[in-house]
């Protein structure tokens, strides 16, 4: 072995020992790692101690946040409406889209007349849609006239006006009756109420639930609610020459109020 080799193997001898001792003590000194955390660890009943320790601060942590409960909750209410929607049409053809035209206004005129003999107030009477279409041979190519259509929107707030009604448009010309709508017009009073019902019957079943559990409730944490008319069912669309006077019943609709509580428990 030369005298360069031995020197070599002394010096690294030398640095070895060196980096073991002193960077062990810079790596503790600085907090490089996790070395108080996992290598000093007590023995026996220390240990035992040290890792209950851990487990409890952890479960303190998850136990930090309020137990919850939510349910959820609706509530109902019927009532008979009280007014109705309808829309009125004429359709009228000629060869002309003049003469269709004039023959629709003059049909038009007198179905909205009669709408107001009955008692329809003027500002229930909407024009809701109008169109002049050309009409064609069966080749698709010659245009053999015009075709004329007017749609008004009337309200009737007087329900027992809506059978006759139908009957005296259809003679005063008009030929096509579509969307018979009932509704409620102020449904306010009855939001309130089915609101208080969901309410009632979320808290009862909150308080059952929390019995069951052997628990308490306490305050409420949050509350969401959603509302929903009855469902409107349209009357089909019909083509009337004439028509005996309509038999009209309106049924009841249902008001609903949904809503979800969270609660904390105790």
């Amino acid at each position: 072995m030369s005298k360069y080799t031995i020197a070599f193997l002394i010096i690294g001898t030398f640095l070895a020992g060196l980096i073991g001792a002193v960077l062990p003590t810079l790596w503790m000194s600085r907090g490089v790692g996790m070395m108080s955390g996992t290598m000093i660890v007590p023995n026996g009943a220390d240990a035992s101690r040290a890792m209950m320790t851990g487990v409890g601060s952890i479960m303190g942590g998850f136990g930090a946040t309020t137990p919850q409960l939510s349910v959820s909750a609706s509530g109902a209410v019927s009532a008979a409406p009280d007014q109705a929607t309808i829309q009125l049409g004429v359709t009228t053809q000629s060869t002309t889209a003049a003469a269709a035209l004039t023959q629709n206004s003059t049909d038009t005129a007198s179905v909205i007349a009669s709408v107001i003999a009955l008692g329809v107030a003027e500002k229930d009477i909407q024009t809701s849609n109008f169109s002049v279409y050309p009409t064609y041979d069966t080749s698709g190519t010659r245009i053999t006239g015009y075709q004329v259509s007017n749609s008004v929107t009337v309200t009737i707030r007087d329900l027992v006006k809506a059978g006759p009604l139908l009957d005296q448009v259809v003679q005063a010309g008009a030929n096509n009756i579509t969307g018979l709508n009932f509704s409620i017009a102020d449904t306010s009073a009855l939001v309130s109420e089915a609101r208080i019902r969901a309410f009632d019957a979320a808290k009862a079943k909150a308080e059952a639930m929390a019995k069951a559990a052997g628990v308490e409730l306490g305050e409420i944490i949050s509350v969401t609610e959603s509302s929903q008319n009855a469902q409107s069912y349209p009357m089909a669309r019909v083509a009337m020459d004439a028509m005996a006077e309509a038999p009209i019943q309106a049924g009841t609709q249902d008001i609903t109020v949904d809503v979800s509580i969270v609660y904390a428990l105790r």
